[in-house]
């Protein structure tokens, strides 16, 4: 029987941590249900693992890969060897909310003009301290949803709202395999971001929605960051340009809000090197191309950090996860009733 969700999690060496992300998997709802494990050439005991997980578990599909790695690769592996009409992408240190995942499958599948859909998540740090609704960091798109509850249609804006800033979690979109076919799957030649540029041609092309419910939760490990980020800003720069003339004909203010996104990740590389001269310049060019009230807070910090008047130091993970966690106690605590 054809399933009517196919659950994509490429992983490599993930042994410590992929049986979380599967689990969620197998939790949700619908049957008939497929669940495809893309290892991407791991040497730490994973394939063995999957192996095993499949099978106790005929839903489970293993695909092994031992060349041409990449997350972009990965997930055409699985794609191609994906039944459902509507998939669903997962990293493997990532989990989805069961319910919630089922109650969008049923929207797609009333909404079959949908390419895309998306949902709100939320991270977990170092330390088991959780950080709320990641699409609070872009006010452009919070500005169009607007306080709208469930799912919301983002219509004819689609492209404008995906391209001028990213508010995608990759794991937890679901999107139909037939529109994901035809634009010939991700990028390979974009090591990284590759899935932004996936999400903004899907929304030339067709319908996109975006749940309001936190539907999945973003495992943010030191390993799993970034650690190249100048390598990362130049993929950034390169989506960008990959679509600039079509922004350009279509809305220049969209246009000059991407341009702006390239300015702002350019500032953030040069903070953490402290370089803060050009952090400085890099915050100013981003406000000046999108004058939005986030841009000009960057501003104001980066010109105290000259002055003098305030540290440059950038958070760690630990100090990030300990004022998450003070935030969350005082909100329990304003919740108690005065005696």
């Amino acid at each position: 029987m054809t399933p009517r969700l196919s659950v994509i999690i490429p992983v490599r060496n993930g042994s410590d941590f992929v049986r979380g992300a599967i689990a969620s998997a197998q939790a949700i709802p619908v049957e008939p249900l497929e669940i495809v494990l893309v290892d991407d050439g791991s040497t730490d005991g994973t394939w063995e693992l999957l192996q095993r997980l499949a099978a106790d578990d005929s839903r489970l599909l293993v695909v092994r890969r031992d060349g041409d790695h990449g997350a972009a690769a990965a997930r055409n592996a699985g794609l191609a060897e994906a039944r459902a009409d509507v998939v669903c992408f997962l990293d493997a240190d990532d989990v989805v909310f069961a319910e919630p995942i089922a109650r969008r499958l049923e929207w797609h599948e009333a909404h079959p003009r949908a390419l895309l859909s998306f949902a709100d998540h939320q991270s977990l740090l170092p330390g088991g301290a959780i950080e709320p609704r990641a699409s609070a960091y872009y006010p452009r798109f919070q500005k169009f949803v607007n306080g709208r509850k469930g799912i919301v249609e983002l219509g004819v804006q689609a492209f404008d709202l995906l391209y001028g800033e990213n508010p995608v979690c990759t794991s937890g979109s679901m999107a139909r395999r037939d529109a994901l076919i035809a634009l010939g799957g991700f990028v390979r030649e974009l090591s990284r971001a590759q899935d932004w540029d996936m999400w903004i041609r899907l929304a030339r092309c067709g319908g996109v929605a975006y749940s309001n419910r936190i539907e999945t939760q973003y495992t943010v490990r030191p390993g799993s960051l970034s650690h190249d980020i100048k390598d990362r800003n130049r993929h950034i720069a390169k989506v960008v340009r990959r679509h600039l003339g079509y922004a350009l004909r279509r809305n220049p203010v969209t246009a000059l809000a991407a341009l702006s996104h390239v300015e702002d990740a350019r500032a953030e590389h040069c903070r953490q090197a402290n370089r803060n001269v050009a952090a400085w310049t890099h915050y100013l060019t981003a406000f000046v191309l999108c004058p939005k009230v986030r841009q000009a807070r960057d501003v104001a910090r980066a010109t105290a950090v000259l002055m003098g008047m305030r540290s440059g130091r950038i958070e760690s993970l630990e100090e990030r996860a300990r004022l998450v966690a003070l935030r969350g106690a005082r909100v329990l605590a304003s919740d108690v009733p005065a005696r």
